[in-house]
């Protein structure tokens, strides 16, 4: 905050105060509507979702975080988690790789293969939600897994995991791997331990 004028310290502070938000997340608010406190303020409150994750994103600790993906990186190619760090962060997660939770976690990493997700998938997914430990995931697992009952973002599941599921050249999925609903996921998830063994 030492390079900002002294009105804008000002401005931070009561901003701070209004919203109980850190200070970078009452920065980037009040940059986003030029210095206008009460737009600030009305824009926070207005689109919380949108500053709750950048200040998430602000709370975790990348030195951890890079010693997280160091626990599970493929040794033979540091770019990626292969099958067997998959398996022992599924472990240190406590879920059974056939769970709906591993299909979820795939989702919101926005990984782009079966099996396996790459260094940037891992690292921007743990920071988009915040966690920087797997206790933090597993704490933050059922909330979302209840997104999946808002219609939008189980229709970006669906799509999503439509294309997750399929194996490259394939067009569409078989019988088994279909999903109509979130009360229907527990079968299209199987795919995850089958393709991976």
């Amino acid at each position: 905050m030492h390079k900002l004028k002294s009105t804008q310290k000002d401005k931070v502070r009561q901003f701070m105060a209004c919203t109980q938000a850190g200070e970078r997340t009452a920065i980037y608010c009040l940059t986003q509507s030029e210095w206008k406190l009460d737009e600030a303020t009305a824009s926070f409150f207005q689109t919380p979702d949108v500053f709750h994750r950048e200040s998430m994103r602000d709370a975790v600790d990348q030195r951890k975080l890079e010693q997280l993906y160091g626990r599970y990186k493929d040794p033979q190619d540091g770019d990626r988690i292969g099958i067997d760090g998959i398996q022992q962060f599924c472990d240190d997660l406590r879920l059974d790789p056939t769970s709906v939770s591993v299909l979820v976690i795939a989702w919101k990493f926005r990984a782009a293969t079966q099996c396996e997700f790459s260094r940037k998938e891992f690292m921007d997914g743990m920071t988009e939600l915040g966690c920087d430990t797997t206790e933090k995931l597993r704490t933050l697992l059922p909330s979302l897994e209840q997104e999946l009952q808002d219609s939008v973002k189980f229709k970006d599941f669906y799509q999503f995991t439509f294309t997750f599921a399929k194996n490259p050249g394939q067009k569409g999925l078989g019988t088994s791997q279909k999903i109509d609903s979130p009360g229907h996921l527990e079968p299209s998830a199987r795919f995850w331990k089958h393709d991976c063994r």
